[in-house]
């Protein structure tokens, strides 16, 4: 463009200035593009790669585990303000068919018990539970109540890690920040990008690389909500026999529950 704009002021008045016009142009292009920086390409470190399989490798070898985990979780009001719940989660595992998780916030406890054969879940608050047939294995438990009942396990992103799943293609950025202290444990910080999300993990340093914290931005919204949770990790816990049980209260009513777009586990929220 700067090019023809040069050629046709110096054309209408002298014909030698027209054949002096494209050097001048693109003189003109070369200083315009030295002075505009480059944006830099997106980069792929292979240290925070690593460290995202090393952690995976880590949480498929553990057989039982307990996570108390802390949560605030933001959400974008009709007025466009952003306001944060807090919540916080226990989850008990015991690999391949045991799992006992419960959430706690304003509106009382619920939760989600599961022993190899059925699921359960429960609002201790509105005071119903659903016990229903379940697959053999956590990880079809996970994939069932997410692709049939459109339910998300409490802290999945624990089960998705822990199951191999975590796809490095689609990752457009992968940094390593530094080391930092979450509360006593020192951590090292990574940052990734992929389409939508920015997110960010702290990875206890050492020979456990279990997660202390991530940070999730959703970047297809303008408000960029942010969901942060940070985890404090029990290994090789011993559990009550009664831990992935689950005894309704007197008052407690059963209901039934179908594949639906929203479960009453979701009501609950």
């Amino acid at each position: 463009m700067t090019l023809a704009v040069a050629s046709g002021a110096f054309c209408a008045t002298d014909a030698i200035a027209q054949t002096a016009a494209p050097a001048v142009g693109a003189a003109s292009s070369a200083m315009a593009a030295s002075a505009t920086p480059a944006t830099p390409a997106p980069e792929r470190q292979k240290q925070a790669l690593d460290a995202l399989n090393a952690m995976g490798v880590y949480l498929r070898s553990m057989a039982r585990f307990e996570v108390d985990a802390n949560s605030a979780t933001d959400a974008v009001l009709d007025s466009g303000q952003t306001v944060s719940f807090l919540h916080r989660t226990v989850l008990k595992v015991a690999r391949p068919d045991r799992l006992h998780a419960e959430i706690y916030g304003a509106r009382g406890a619920r939760g989600l018990v599961y022993d190899g054969r059925a699921f359960t879940i429960f609002n201790t608050g509105n005071r119903y539970y659903s016990r229903n047939p379940a697959p053999p294995t956590l990880d079809g438990l996970v994939r069932e109540l997410s692709t049939v009942y459109n339910i998300e396990v409490p802290l999945a992103d624990l089960f998705y890690w822990g199951n191999g799943k975590v796809d490095d293609a689609a990752l457009t950025s992968a940094l390593f920040i530094g080391l930092e202290k979450i509360d006593s444990r020192w951590c090292n910080h990574y940052a990734f990008q992929q389409n939508g999300v920015d997110w960010e993990l702290w990875l206890q340093s050492g020979t456990h690389p279990l997660p202390c914290r991530m940070a999730i931005v959703d970047t297809t919204q303008d408000a960029r909500p942010r969901h942060v949770v940070t985890y404090h990790w029990k290994v090789n816990p011993d559990f009550a026999a009664s831990t992935f049980s689950y005894r309704p209260p007197a008052d407690a009513h059963a209901v039934p529950m179908r594949p639906v777009a929203q479960s009453p586990y979701q009501q609950g929220e």
